[in-house]
């Protein structure tokens, strides 16, 4: 069935209404018209979806439309789409890879840091009515080890920054880092374990898969550094947020830094809620790691351009 009039569905997130009358002429100069999910449109004509992270697409959703060629996504994740099931249609997946990654870099340099100088736990003391300077343990940076885990662009661009401020780098990583420039003057170590036990400051980087879920939980936890602090600016379901809400209150970490979560936005109020957003010494960003004046529009430009490159009809 040839599509009467190929068009573009774009999902919703915060963003959509900024990008549709960006995106839409661009999308018409190729001959691709542009949908929103509540206009009335024939499913064959959708060839493609532009679907943000918030937008989950799953193998029913696939299944709506028979002509879909493409799923892109602007973001640089793609957690939230059902990789087999595109594969069993025959529909690309791309994402926008390295559109975000110094915006994230300089935000874990952020965390780091605050963490390095005890800013999250102290602050909370404040808040809570304790001024005492002596419960806190700022350390200087240069005698602050952090351990990254993933050697992606983004962990190498932090690894950059946090080098040339004289920190001790080791980087956990399931492959060879030597082919990489930004290997010199880190340290590779042979296991997460590892990793865990010799750094003061604990920065994630790799995508949530299977495999991946929950990589830091309970156990991981207990085998960190005491004192330690965590960051994680890659998925939230990296992370055990209730295992590390106890680590936390135990006293086992000084503090984590967490720009992302499992679910978001988050439950706030009923007993599923999550565990992390109440915790002193946790401080949690509403997944702003990525962005910046440029990287508003640039994830999707990249989306579009995928788009735009499988399914023009000029």
């Amino acid at each position: 069935m040839i599509p009467a009039r190929p068009a573009v569905l774009l999902l919703p997130n915060f963003m959509t209404a900024e990008e549709f009358p960006r995106l839409a002429p661009r999308f018409s100069e190729h001959g691709l018209e542009t949908r929103l999910e509540d206009d009335d449109y024939d499913p064959a004509d959708i060839v493609a979806i532009l679907a943000p992270p918030v937008c989950p697409v799953d193998g029913v959703a696939m299944a709506q439309f028979p002509n879909l060629k493409i799923i892109s996504t602007p973001s640089v994740g793609q957690d939230h789409i059902d990789l087999a099931a595109a594969r069993a249609r025959g529909v690309s997946v791309t994402t926008a890879k390295g559109y975000n990654s110094q915006e994230v870099a300089e935000y874990t340099l952020a965390a780091v840091l605050m963490l390095a100088k005890d800013i999250v736990r102290s602050s909370a003391d404040v808040r809570g009515g304790v001024w005492e300077a002596q419960r806190t343990s700022p350390l200087l940076i240069s005698e602050c080890t952090v351990g990254l885990v993933g050697f992606g662009e983004v962990a190498r661009r932090v690894a950059v920054l946090l080098t040339g401020l004289g920190m001790p780098v080791l980087v956990w990583n399931r492959s060879d880092i030597s082919r990489y420039p930004e290997s010199r003057g880190v340290e590779a170590v042979a296991s997460l374990e590892e990793l865990a036990a010799r750094a003061d400051v604990v920065s994630l980087h790799v995508p949530l898969v299977a495999g991946t879920r929950h990589l830091v939980d309970a156990d991981l936890l207990a085998r960190m550094k005491p004192g330690a602090g965590l960051v994680n600016t890659g998925r939230g379901g990296l992370v055990d947020t209730a295992a590390l809400r106890a680590a936390v209150e135990k006293g086992k970490l000084r503090g984590a830094v967490l720009d992302v979560l499992d679910q978001e936005p988050p439950r706030w109020s009923d007993e599923q809620g999550e565990p992390a957003l109440d915790c002193d010494g946790v401080l949690v960003t509403p997944h702003i790691a990525w962005l910046s004046a440029g990287s508003r529009h640039r994830g999707f430009d990249t989306a579009a351009a995928h788009i735009i490159e499988v399914c023009s009809t000029d």
